[in-house]
């Protein structure tokens, strides 16, 4: 077992090594647009930014995030920092780091060549829908769908089995987690470290696990992280979802059982009011009881829990039910009268009106809300997937007791307030 973890992180350090080669033990002027998060990923594979910090705090002063452009920052030695790779004792573990890197290399390009491959197959198969008949559409979908799961196995496999036939412990390779973008404030490529609850998730592993490595993957259709990409394992977790109450599994709906059974979840790194929209004037906004409810078409996006409906009787033939995979089509269909009300998370839902321009049309009915809790979630497949979770909730802990976790909050709500 000893050899497999040495031969594991060999390869891990070859893997990353190319661009420390070029940069640590030597120093670096800044350039417009660094940051010591990007500085570390690049020299010392890590997010970990306080290597740098440390060796420069007569340069950058008591604040990290602010960088000086011109400034010469020390890029400590790899051996200073504790990161240099172990050197192997044999020519035969040599020779194996070598090949196990080159396989860890091809893994991550075939994992991100299929990412690719598939957003654009999905991509393809949505516009050819507009212009085909149902059964067309339906027909595209499948094949997409088949050619996706192929790809994401495949990549899957590539990646479990680089480097040895045994499965390297969690902190001898790089963690790969997978998000979704358009959710302000909570992930999104575009906003501060990448959202709220991105940076919530990145500061738990840097508080409990800093030498951990592991990268965060952006894949905007967020109904296939659980039914293509979790199930073959290419990635370790996912976040943000919501865990359904999974003690009171039969009065779950199919889609909230089948994850209870399929997913274990983190501690709630943050809770969301989730709530209904209608349109001014209709008296759904404005209703008191579930039960007015009856009848009318409620439009929730795909891959979103229906826990909390269920619970309340909204569910069909009470109720009709549309499951779109844009949360925007939600609202669209509630303007055009497709759809009675949208059922959705409540800083999404402001984020989306106000986007589409339909401010003071969609109105939120302030009295039937339910506070749901966010979580990551690993597959149960996964053996390590236990692992990683206890590891986010002891991080998650220290933040919340260190008062960190509220600081994070306080400073993303306030940006999605002033640029929102």
């Amino acid at each position: 077992m000893k050899k497999t973890l040495l031969i594991s992180s060999l390869a891990l350090a070859a893997a990353a090594g190319a661009a420390s080669a070029q940069q640590a033990c030597s120093d670096y002027e800044i350039q417009r647009g660094d940051s010591l998060r990007a500085l570390a990923i690049e020299v010392y594979a890590t997010e970990d930014f306080r290597i740098i910090y440390d060796a420069n705090r007569e340069v950058i002063g008591s604040n990290p995030n602010i960088i000086r452009v011109g400034d010469i920052l020390k890029m400590p030695c790899l051996e200073d920092v504790g990161r240099a790779a172990p050197q192997p004792e044999t020519e035969a573990e040599r020779m194996a780091a070598e090949m196990a890197a080159e396989l860890v290399k091809a893994a991550e390009e075939r994992a991100a060549k299929a990412i690719a491959e598939a957003e654009a197959r999905v991509a393809a198969a949505e516009a050819e829908a507009k212009k085909a008949s149902e059964e067309a559409v339906i027909a595209a979908k499948a094949a997409a769908k088949q050619e996706i799961e192929a790809a994401r196995a495949e990549a899957a496999a590539l990646i479990r089995d680089a480097g040895t036939a045994e499965r390297p412990a969690i902190r001898d390779r790089q963690l790969l987690l997978i998000t979704g973008g358009n959710y302000a404030p909570f992930t999104d490529e575009s906003l501060p470290h990448r959202g709220l609850y991105t940076h919530l998730v990145e500061t738990a592993f840097l508080r409990a696990a800093p030498e951990q490595a592991y990268k965060i993957q952006f894949v905007n259709d967020w109904s296939s992280h659980l039914d293509l990409l979790m199930p073959t394992l290419a990635f370790d977790a996912t976040f943000p979802w919501s865990r359904p109450n999974c003690e009171e599994a039969e009065a779950l709906s199919e889609s909230d059982r089948n994850r209870c059974e399929t997913y274990n979840f983190s501690n709630p790194f943050y809770e969301v009011v989730d709530t209904f929209f209608a349109k001014d004037g209709s008296g759904y906004e404005t209703t008191l009881s579930y039960a007015d409810f009856a009848g009318a078409t409620i439009c929730r996006p795909e891959g979103w829990s229906t826990s909390h409906m269920d619970a309340v009787g909204l569910y069909e033939p009470a109720i009709t039910l549309m499951r779109p995979v844009d949360p925007d089509d939600c609202f669209h269909a509630a303007m055009d009268g497709r759809a009675d009300i949208v059922a959705i998370e409540a800083h999404l839902a402001v984020e989306a009106i106000k986007r589409l321009g339909y401010e003071h049309q969609l109105i939120e009915n302030p009295n039937l809300a339910a506070i749901k809790p966010l979580n990551v979630m690993t597959h149960k497949d996964n053996p390590d997937g236990e692992a990683i979770l206890e590891t986010l909730n002891q991080g998650l802990a220290i933040m919340q007791q260190s008062g960190e976790w509220r600081d994070i909050v306080s400073e993303a709500l306030r940006y999605q307030m002033e640029n929102g």
